[in-house]
């Protein structure tokens, strides 16, 4: 699990003729952490703010904020005119998180603002937080999730004090904390990860509520009981929003995906859809009401938005992916990870079926991907490219190890490896195995005993 930084957001508003603004920027697209998405100035606790043992973490957390508003902005607020506004945390999937105190300010008018440092926030403007929260809803901009919910808040208490809108986002960040990460990426689509038992480097695996009026749940994974209890208080709450639950979506019946499945469709009297190959390898489907998903079938939701089942093999017999139509979202399941590559294991036409796939979902349209483990893309097409192409390359990198004689597993695994040290050397043989099984299908290598070596060229004719 990542590194926690603590950190500090400033949220500062002010007031124009249209009523209240708040300064955004929009992060520099290269940025490691949410790059391109629209956020408040803010960042890391330096040691020029005091140390948050000795000075207490507040004091220096709003030297934090005032420090990069001020770096970012060019406005200067000083650390004690900002009021609290509550707290949160990256959630584990991250490759960076943070513990991010929130600090809200008002100045008396919207002064100018310059971008002081451009690898940071571009694009600094004052603006109406109903009108970026519009913008967001119809995937204009895309928003850091943290901000979604306070810019709603902010649009609905325009006329409130500075006081009054701190203890409103200190309340409302509470609620947020409380029940653990509930993460708003795009419109009516909530991303809950789930603790798992599932493959290093991953933790986590993401749960995903799609729809509005109705909604369908996509992989609840966690076999735990404390994070089922979770999940479902997450169920009922959006229930007392107005919501119904329509099914459970299954991509594949690997346990990291399906932990919570059973539980959840019995306590809410909702079916589990699934491909039919799924059922096999599952056995907890005896338990729960089942309906078979084909191949480019379309789950129409009251809302109006259309998932569609798309049948992606490879990874898993039975594995599906999911695209939602109204809005480009695409479900991939095992297909992509945000946190490490997919392990492939060896079976025949496994790798083929899963390259194959990929070249599926690469070519469906998909605005933003959200895989079952990592944060969401939001350049699916060049993503999932990225990794056709490194599959390729680690195919490249098992041939060159051969090429100078026949080789042992493990002698495959630490040359084709060797720009990955800390891959776990289990899981890369078991992919190199995958690799060295399509390679022979297609005549390029051939086992000999216990090692493996290239195959003579009138082999490959």
């Amino acid at each position: 699990m990542s590194r926690v930084q603590k950190g500090a957001v400033a949220i500062v508003v002010s007031r124009g003729a249209g009523g209240l603004l708040a300064l955004v920027g929009r992060r520099n697209p290269k940025s490691r952490f949410l790059g391109g998405y629209f956020a408040f100035p803010g960042g890391v606790h330096e040691a020029e703010d005091g140390d948050l043992a000795g000075d207490g973490e507040d004091a220096c957390l709003r030297r934090t904020a005032s420090r990069e508003l001020r770096e970012e902005t060019g406005v200067d607020v000083p650390p004690h005119a900002f009021l609290s506004a509550g707290r949160r945390v990256t959630p584990p999937f991250a490759p960076r998180r943070f513990d991010t105190l929130m600090y809200v300010a008002s100045l008396a008018e919207p002064v100018p603002v310059a971008s002081g440092d451009a690898d940071e926030l571009l694009d600094l403007h004052w603006a109406e937080p109903k009108e970026l929260y519009r913008r967001w809803r119809n995937l204009d901009i895309r928003i850091a999730p943290p901000l979604i919910p306070i810019l709603a808040e902010l649009a609905a208490a325009a006329d409130e004090s500075v006081e009054g809108l701190g203890g409103r986002l200190d309340r409302l960040n509470a609620r947020l904390e409380k029940d653990g990460p509930r993460i708003e990426f795009v419109p009516d689509v909530l991303m809950i990860p789930l603790a798992t038992a599932t493959l290093p480097p991953a933790t986590h695996t993401n749960c995903y509520f799609v729809g509005s009026r109705e909604f369908v749940i996509v992989d609840p994974g966690s076999a735990d009981e404390s994070e089922q209890s979770r999940i479902l208080r997450h169920v009922r709450t959006r229930m007392g929003d107005g919501s119904e639950p329509r099914g459970i979506l299954l991509t594949h019946h690997h346990g990291d995906h399906t932990g919570a499945a059973a539980f959840l469709a019995g306590e809410l009297g909702v079916p589990v859809l699934a491909h039919p190959d799924t059922w096999p390898s599952w056995p907890e489907c005896r338990d729960v009401e089942r309906t078979d998903l084909a191949d480019d079938e379309v789950i129409a939701l009251s809302g109006g938005e259309r998932v569609r089942a798309l049948y992606t093999p490879g990874h898993a017999e039975g594995h599906l992916a999911f695209l939602e139509e109204t809005r480009g979202s695409l479900f991939a399941g095992d297909l992509v990870s945000g946190v490490s590559t997919i392990l492939v294991d060896s079976g025949p036409g496994s790798l083929d079926r899963y390259l194959r796939s990929l070249e599926r979902i690469r070519d469906i349209g998909a605005t933003t991907l959200f895989p079952a483990h990592g944060p969401p893309m939001i350049d699916p097409a060049s993503d999932v490219q990225r990794l056709i192409d490194h599959r390729v390359e680690r195919e490249g990198r098992i041939l060159a190890a051969l090429a100078d004689g026949p080789k042992h597993i493990d002698e495959i695994v630490e040359a084709a490896y060797a720009d990955t040290p800390e891959a776990n050397p289990a899981l890369a043989a078991r992919q190199a195995m995958s690799h060295l099984g399509q390679l022979a299908e297609a005549g390029r290598v051939r086992s000999e005993g216990s090692r493996w070596a290239l195959a003579p060229a009138r082999e490959t004719s």
